[in-house]
Formats: C-alpha cells, sequence, structure tokens
C-alpha cells in the first residue's frame, strides 16, 4: 500500500515536471541582438474595445521578459473610446502614439 502511494506520488511529480518544461519551450523568450530593439506596431482603426487588453498583454510579456519590445500603436481613426484607452497608456508611459499623418 505505502509502494502504491509513493509511486503515485511520484508519477504525478513527473507529470507537473514534464507541464512545467513544455510551459517553458512554449515561452521561450524572443532574444535580439545588442545592436537590435523590437517595436510591435498595431494599427488601429475605428472602435476597438479590445485594445485596452491586448496593450496589457503586449506589456505583460514585456514586463515578464518574454517579448521585450516597445509598443507603437499607429491611429488610422480610432474612435474616441479607443483612442482615450491608448492615451491612457501613453500618459503612463508604456506605450506611444503614432498619429495619422505624422
Amino acid at each position: 500500500m505505502l509502494w502504491d502511494i509513493l509511486a503515485s506520488a511520484a508519477v504525478a511529480a513527473l507529470l507537473l515536471l514534464f507541464i512545467w518544461k513544455l510551459r517553458g519551450v512554449l515561452l521561450t523568450p524572443v532574444r535580439t541582438g545588442e545592436n537590435t530593439s523590437l517595436t510591435v506596431r498595431l494599427d488601429v482603426n475605428g472602435p476597438e474595445p479590445l485594445l485596452e487588453s491586448t496593450l496589457a498583454s503586449l506589456l505583460w510579456l514585456d514586463g515578464d521578459g518574454t517579448l521585450k519590445c516597445s509598443v507603437e500603436v499607429r491611429d488610422l481613426g480610432m474612435d474616441e473610446a479607443t483612442l482615450a484607452v491608448a492615451e491612457a497608456f501613453e500618459r503612463e508611459g508604456r506605450i506611444s502614439i503614432v498619429r495619422e499623418g505624422n
């Protein structure tokens, strides 16, 4: 009985280790060269209700070290609510907004 419990615990531990390693493979950090920078540009046109979620996700990846990049939002005619979200992130210094025509 004791050996069955120990064997089950060992199998569970190996399964958790396998899942942890698989997660590491799937989220391998993007590495850039010493003289290379990475910018993610979002082209936004019209209303975009998921902009806040998209920006938060990209900034989480940047803060986590998985995707070291700057984020640029290109305004191709955002509505007022979408622009307000982008400007809130810009005021925090986390993204930059490029206006159409700039």
